[in-house]
């Protein structure tokens, strides 16, 4: 079914938002133009019943007012960065902090606050665009972006292209909050992570070390196990950041591999993330509290998870982690899949 395009209002300094709405199969989706924002996402059930497994809101102000980068696509660095300050070919640069003496997220004019322009590529994707001034959030080079949202029988694909004209760090990721249930609390949802090794934090967030074992702590979902079962647990990571907020080390084969499973408890639905990344950062919604949600619901704390694949939390100043430098000349070429292996059952006639 062709691509289908319809105005989704104005941001506060009068650019149009659009909303691109893709259908294959049993899913539907639908991308703004605003964050290049993942606004809905709908899944089968386990009865074949359609549900929107996204966070999102209806308006544009509400993307612009609430915090949480719900849905947005995030950069030009996804998560924190110590000191908002990072190395580049061993000179120190200064970045525009916006969480404490930190920068998350690329700053207060990062990517989820932009307005992207967009096409539809073929009938079953469309290709977000944005020019990042050199400079912005204290980044150098011009960085042009692209993303494309492709719809498949089964996944939502994202490819994340960049390049730059200066040496720039680069870690893109997408903020969508996940409920599989469609909705109310998120923490009787199963996860299974592929990671022996998460990355510690204190409690400011950034991480001690590139990584520790799972094993014998409440952050081993190397078993499948429900959310709520150990995010209780009298443990200093959990206490932290408030429940979970961590980076969970993947195997360094390279390609796209399964990094995470995760079960809604009520609806049946499961979606697998899949990534050429070497870390996912789980969050579990501790935080997570605004108003006026698609439908008027209010968003509380835990009510939605993200799995975001990344490049490691302060990996900027960290050099010996590995070179993650965007280089002119090089191309930034990373692709996540969220993948519903009951989707195509459904659609099948």
């Amino acid at each position: 079914m062709p691509v289908c395009k319809e105005p989704f209002g104005a941001a506060r300094d009068g650019r149009p938002v659009d909303k691109y709405i893709l259908r294959r199969g049993a899913l539907e989706a639908e991308i703004l133009t605003y964050g290049a924002a993942l606004r809905v996402l709908r899944v089968p059930d386990r009865d074949g019943k359609p549900v929107d497994v996204v966070l999102g809101y209806d308006a544009v102000e509400a993307y612009e007012t609430n915090g949480g980068y719900v849905g947005a696509v995030v950069g030009r660095y996804a998560n924190r960065i110590a000191g908002a300050s990072c190395l580049i070919d061993g000179r120190r640069v200064s970045l525009v902090p916006n969480e404490g003496g930190k920068q998350l997220h690329g700053g207060p004019e990062g990517f989820s606050h932009q307005v992207f322009t967009a096409e539809a590529s073929g009938e079953d994707a469309v290709t977000l665009t944005y020019v990042s001034p050199g400079g912005q959030g204290g980044f150098p080079g011009q960085l042009t972006l692209r993303v494309t949202y492709t719809l498949t029988e089964n996944a939502l694909r994202l490819r994340y292209e960049a390049v730059s004209t200066e040496a720039t760090h680069c870690n893109i990721t997408n903020h969508a909050y996940f409920n599989l249930n469609g909705g109310g609390d998120a923490m009787g949802h199963v996860l299974w992570l592929a990671s022996d090794a998460y990355t510690p934090v204190g409690p400011d967030s950034i991480p001690l070390s590139m990584s520790r074992p799972v094993t014998g702590t409440p952050l081993d979902f190397t078993v499948p196990k429900p959310l709520s079962q150990d995010i209780g647990a009298d443990d200093e990571q959990l206490h932290n950041v408030g429940g979970y907020d961590h980076n969970f080390v993947l195997s360094p084969a390279q390609g796209l591999r399964l990094a995470a499973r995760l079960t809604g408890d009520r609806s049946g639905i499961t979606m697998e993330a899949w990534t050429e990344k070497p870390g996912i950062q789980f969050y579990s919604g501790n935080f997570l509290n605004a108003k006026g949600g698609k439908g008027g619901v209010d968003y509380v704390p835990r009510m939605g998870v993200c799995l975001e694949t990344q490049f490691f939390p302060d990996s900027p100043n960290h050099p010996e982690w590995g070179d993650i430098l965007l280089r002119p000349g090089r191309r930034y070429d990373y692709t996540t899949e969220y993948r519903f292996p009951g989707a195509g059952k459904q659609a099948e006639p």
